[in-house]
């Protein structure tokens, strides 16, 4: 059987790097952990490039949560530390994986233009999107694949808002579960009179993995997941995520793994805002603190920052919250996966 080292990259094909406006944050849109990805107008058109290649991904780099923000009564320093260093070799685009969130706005037309430094073929397909049939992405099908070192060019008008997704069309099987994945992210063209001004919008991308112990390589084939990630990083190396009382937040969830996720935030009750579909009309919102995020889908929560402290954020199957799962006694664990903090900064300042 063919390893997945084996056909992670070819060696004699040039990896790009980044485009220079990755890094820059591109709009309203905040993605801990991930970077932003800016765009060009060209022709009137905005027009991002993305980039299908071969990641080194670190999900971890193995250092302790940074207890500073914790009150120093508080802190319990007596864990277990199971978090080793991890990185992985998958696929990805400009450079991470998850690819970067793509912004648009509906009404406007929207160009991407993909190259392809894979191995193999590829396309996008993209996730929940109407749009004309010869953009769909779904590579043998709608159009021809994209092949190694060639490029295609997918160019549409978005007619909807909301969140939605874009993960390879071709060979998904394999491509997906290598993280071939981001997050589109469909403005609407004017704010809806019916609900309320955001000033935080944060998008986290849901991604799982199984891993074998000391190796670098995941296995797609595989339904015994040991890694869990929020923006393509595992806890305690996810980002803390830093609000002031009295912002008004959206979260929005997209789920490109095999599993559902049930994610929970401390210390509030959300309303649920939104799915792959749009905005859900007010009547209709639920409200709760938990919520459930299957695979394929997408979810918006929103709530104002009335709470200040530190709150917990993750998912509520607690194996997804532990990292490589080894066969060592468990003791008192520092926590991994999809887990980070919320933190709510008081009015007037102060460090808690």
């Amino acid at each position: 059987m063919t390893s997945p080292g084996s056909y992670w990259r070819d060696l004699n094909r040039p990896i790009s790097p980044p485009p220079p406006l990755m890094g820059r944050r591109m709009g309203l849109v905040e993605t801990p952990g991930l970077p932003s990805l800016g765009f060009e107008m060209i022709d009137g058109v905005r027009t991002y490039t993305l980039i299908a290649q071969p990641v080194e991904q670190v999900l971890t780099d193995g250092q302790p949560m940074d207890m500073s923000i914790v009150q120093e009564l508080n802190r319990f320093m007596g864990a277990m530390n199971h978090n080793r260093p991890q990185t992985l070799r998958v696929w990805g685009y400009n450079g991470s994986s998850p690819g970067p969130v793509l912004e648009a706005v509906e009404g406007e037309p929207l160009r991407v233009i993909l190259k392809n430094e894979l191995p193999e073929p590829t396309s996008i397909h993209w996730h929940g999107v109407d749009l004309p049939n010869a953009m769909d992405g779904a590579g043998g099908l709608t159009q021809p694949p994209v092949m190694p070192g060639q490029t295609f060019t997918y160019e549409f008008t978005p007619k909807q808002n909301g969140t939605l997704m874009y993960h390879s069309g071709f060979n998904m099987m394999k491509q997906d579960g290598y993280g071939l994945a981001g997050m589109l992210i469909i403005h609407p063209k004017s704010p809806p009179a019916d609900a309320p001004v955001v000033d935080r919008d944060i998008a986290i991308v849901l991604q799982e993995w199984s891993v074998l112990p000391g190796s670098s390589d995941p296995n797609v084939m595989s339904m015994d997941f040991n890694w869990f990630t929020f923006n393509g990083k595992a806890a305690p190396s996810i980002p803390t995520i830093t609000i002031q009382e009295g912002e008004r937040v959206r979260l929005r969830f997209g789920n490109l793994s095999m599993d559902s996720h049930p994610i929970h935030l401390h210390g509030y009750v959300w309303d649920v805002t939104g799915t792959e579909g749009g905005r859900i009309p007010p009547a209709a919102q639920l409200r709760g603190s938990t919520i459930a995020v299957d695979p394929g889908t997408t979810r918006d929560v929103e709530f104002t920052a009335n709470n200040p402290g530190l709150w917990r954020i993750h998912c509520h199957k607690l194996h997804h919250i532990a990292n490589g799962h080894t066969d060592e006694p468990m003791g008192v664990m520092d926590h991994g996966g999809m887990f980070t903090i919320v933190r709510v900064v008081p009015k007037g300042g102060g460090s808690k």
